[in-house]
């Protein structure tokens, strides 16, 4: 049963003022049939941030990020969203503040880029609603911002993985929220699909002034494109910082159970990470 709005609201909120905490977790984790999946955390996510959640395989990243993203429900503890429970949002109206984009999204093979970015309105207008004027213009300014305007009738079955990518990031956009999940965007792509898709993230959540939390397992791009780190083993959290503390001498050693070293060739380049 879709829980009523807790704002009321019938246009966009508008971003949370950066440094904001935009996601408290308070003793929340997630348990299946015994098996703990993510220890109880206590953790901040604060807005205008560009996020990356790293760690090895089956740390609890996807785990955490379904929660975030009301996908699953916290075995105990709680979640709150600009300082209101996860809970009171209606479904529509939390979608109209947080997108999500799963690692495998559907394979949207019947249908054109333009359509799956429109599917983006689904919380303002519902399935079955007129699009309004306002409708047009999130869809095509979405389109616009991820270059994706001339490939609008374009088979999403005919496009690379990377111009998929940017079609569902579309799709995001033209929901107008104020932050995207993402899980693992780049885990399908090739190294200069990568580059595009993260550069395109960084550059949106500067645009858009969007909060960003990513999962991924590529630390060097983490290292590049993201400004706050976030790290997870065993699903419990390990490191929470700015990027730059995380090369210091050991930590991501301990994170990924691997002696790794960093190095950064030039001073104002990217940081270089390889295993010893």
């Amino acid at each position: 049963m879709e829980i009523a709005s807790i704002t009321g609201e019938t246009t966009p909120a508008g971003p949370p003022a950066a440094g904001v905490d935009l996601f408290r977790l308070k003793g929340a984790g997630y348990a299946v049939g015994g098996t703990r999946i993510l220890s109880p955390l206590d953790l901040t996510i604060p807005a205008g941030r560009f996020v990356a959640l790293l760690g090895h395989n089956g740390s609890g990243k996807s785990t955490l990020l379904s929660l975030l993203a009301r996908q699953i429900e916290p075995s105990e503890g709680e979640i709150s969203f600009v300082g209101e429970p996860v809970s009171r949002y209606g479904t529509r109206d939390f979608a109209r503040r947080v997108g999500w984009l799963p690692q495998h999204p559907p394979e949207a093979a019947n249908m054109t880029v333009a359509e799956v970015a429109r599917l983006g309105r689904y919380p303002w207008r519902g399935a079955f609603a007129r699009h309004r004027q306002e409708d047009f213009r999130a869809v095509a300014d979405a389109l616009d911002q991820v270059g994706l305007t001339h490939m609008a009738e374009r088979a999403m079955t005919s496009l690379s993985g990377g111009e998929r990518q940017r079609a569902w990031l579309a799709m995001l956009l033209a929901q107008e929220p104020s932050c995207l999940l993402l899980d693992e965007p780049t885990a399908a792509l090739d190294l200069r699909h990568q580059i595009e898709v993260l550069r395109l993230l960084r550059d949106l959540g500067a645009r858009r002034d969007l909060t960003i939390v990513m999962a991924i397992h590529d630390v060097g791009m983490a290292l590049r494109f993201a400004d706050h780190l976030i790290a997870l083993k065993h699903g419990r959290p390990v490191f929470d910082g700015a990027p730059e503390a995380l090369t210091e001498p050991g930590i991501l050693s301990e994170i990924f159970d691997l002696p790794i070293a960093t190095v950064r060739p030039q001073e104002s380049g990217p940081t270089v990470v390889y295993p010893l």
